[in-house]
C-alpha cells in the first residue's frame, strides 16, 4: 500500500449505496484479495489499497471476467451437489444466521474500534429484478395481456 493505509467502507459508499454493503464489499475485496484468482487478487489489492476506484474495478473487462468466471464456477458446483449435500449447506447456512444475529459473528474483519457500528435493524429480503420477464402486473412489461389466438388473456 503506497501510503500504508487501507480503503475504508465509507469510500466504497459511491458504488456500495449504503453502509451495509460497503462494509460488505470491503469484506468482500479482503477475501477476493487473499484468494487463489491471481487477476482477482489485483483488483481487490488495487482497491484496497486505493490505487484503483472499485467504479474502475468494476468496470475493466478483464476484473468482470475474472469475477463472472468465478460465479460461474460457484454455479456450476451448486447444479453438481446433491440433495443431501444441499440440504446439508442449508442447515449450516441457517445456523451460521442465527450465530450471527445472537451476536456470535460480527463480520467485522479487521476493522478498528473507531468504525461505527450500524443499529440492528432486520435485514429486509431482496427485492426481485425487475424486467419483462419479473413484472407479472404491468401491463407490456409479462403482465396481463389481451386475449389472442391460443386463448390466453
Amino acid at each position: 500500500m503506497p501510503d500504508g493505509r487501507e480503503v475504508d467502507q465509507a469510500e466504497l459508499l459511491g458504488v456500495a449505496k449504503d453502509e451495509e454493503r460497503a462494509r460488505s464489499l470491503l469484506r468482500a475485496l479482503r477475501t477476493l484479495s487473499t484468494g487463489p484468482d491471481p487477476k482477482l487478487r489485483e483488483m481487490a489489492t488495487g482497491v484496497l489499497r486505493g490505487d484503483l476506484t472499485a467504479e474502475q474495478a468494476f468496470t475493466d473487462p478483464e476484473y468482470t471476467a475474472a469475477l463472472f468466471s468465478g460465479a460461474d464456477s460457484i454455479r456450476r458446483a451448486g447444479e453438481r451437489r446433491t440433495d443431501a449435500e444441499a440440504r446439508e449447506a442449508g442447515e449450516r447456512f441457517g445456523a451460521w444466521q442465527e450465530a450471527r444475529s445472537a451476536g456470535g459473528e460480527n463480520g467485522d474483519q479487521g476493522e478498528g474500534p473507531g468504525t461505527p457500528q450500524p443499529e440492528a435493524t432486520p435485514r429486509q429480503a431482496p427485492q426481485q429484478p425487475s424486467g419483462p420477464w419479473r413484472n407479472p402486473g404491468a401491463p407490456g412489461l409479462g403482465g396481463s395481456r389481451p386475449a389472442g389466438p391460443f386463448g390466453r388473456s
